[in-house]
């Protein structure tokens, strides 16, 4: 294969994740507030509240959990980050129940405050994660259909060509089916762009690789015919890496639209802090 291909490995390693965009609600910025000046009175509210924390993170965890066990992939890291959201949100679960009794404490202010901080860094690791998963399965089937690609500019005759353009085909459906559905999942317009340009780019180059490869095997020692299989060829493999840059532009964190897990539970803590 050429050179062409080379972007198709993933970018992002499992091992060592960095968390560009955390969504931490204006818990985070009160960490350093003196005492509360909140009524004791309002915390029977502030249990109700911290009731909501722990329904929306139970939540989370049940999508968490379906997401692990789905995934064919990076499985042994998402049980990990599930059991870790798990072991942060009843962290968070004891923190907000005993500020909720003590509103006018800081110290519990500020225990709590950590608590959200790392229960929403759990969370956010396990999204990473959980796209990662995703783009891993989108780029073996780009892995598959570039075998497949390469076996059709391999074939001897044109009935070896029918054939292996045929399961080329195969895969290029299976391939078309993850690559809309990662399209939509992605929140910039420009990625979206890249993407439709890059699946539109390939349909129309596959499209054209058989005619140009059954003319080249019909007349080889045409300089005309190499030279236009070459470059549809070219064209379909360029196609191909410009799938696999665009499905990996966009990580999970930028991208909490599509999750309502991570907004429930945003929106919890967010009220929480609020109202007490």
């Amino acid at each position: 294969m050429t050179s062409a291909t080379s972007p198709i490995i993933l970018k992002w390693d499992p091992k060592s994740l960095e968390i560009r965009t955390l969504t931490v609600t204006t818990l985070v910025n009160t960490s350093n507030k003196g005492p509360s000046g909140k009524k004791k009175g309002r915390s029977k509210k502030a249990h109700v509240l911290a009731a909501s924390v722990e329904q929306a993170t139970q939540n989370f965890l049940e999508k968490g959990d379906q997401i692990a066990k789905e995934s064919q992939d990076l499985k042994e890291e998402l049980v990990a980050a599930v059991e870790d959201v798990r072991k942060q949100g009843e962290t968070m679960r004891i923190a907000s129940s005993e500020f909720a009794d003590d509103p006018c404490s800081s110290v519990k202010r500020g225990t709590m405050v950590r608590a959200a901080r790392a229960l929403l860094s759990a969370v956010t690791r396990l999204l990473i994660l959980a796209d990662m998963a995703d783009v891993m399965r989108l780029l073996s089937h780009l892995k598959i259909v570039e075998e497949a690609l390469e076996a059709v500019k391999n074939a001897t005759n044109e009935q070896d060509l029918a054939n292996r353009f045929k399961e080329f085909g195969k895969e290029m459906v299976k391939l078309n089916y993850v690559a809309a559905r990662r399209q939509q999942e992605l929140k910039d317009p420009h990625c979206r762009d890249e993407m439709a340009a890059a699946r539109g780019a390939l349909k129309k180059n596959a499209t054209m690789l058989y005619t140009a490869s059954q003319a080249f095997l019909r007349h080889p020692d045409v300089a005309a015919t190499r030279a236009n299989r070459d470059y549809v060829f070219k064209q379909v493999q360029e196609a191909i890496a410009g799938i696999s840059n665009a499905a990996q532009a966009t990580s999970p964190t930028d991208e909490n639209k599509g999750h309502t897990g991570i907004g429930e539970l945003a929106a919890a803590l967010n009220e929480f802090d609020v109202s007490i």
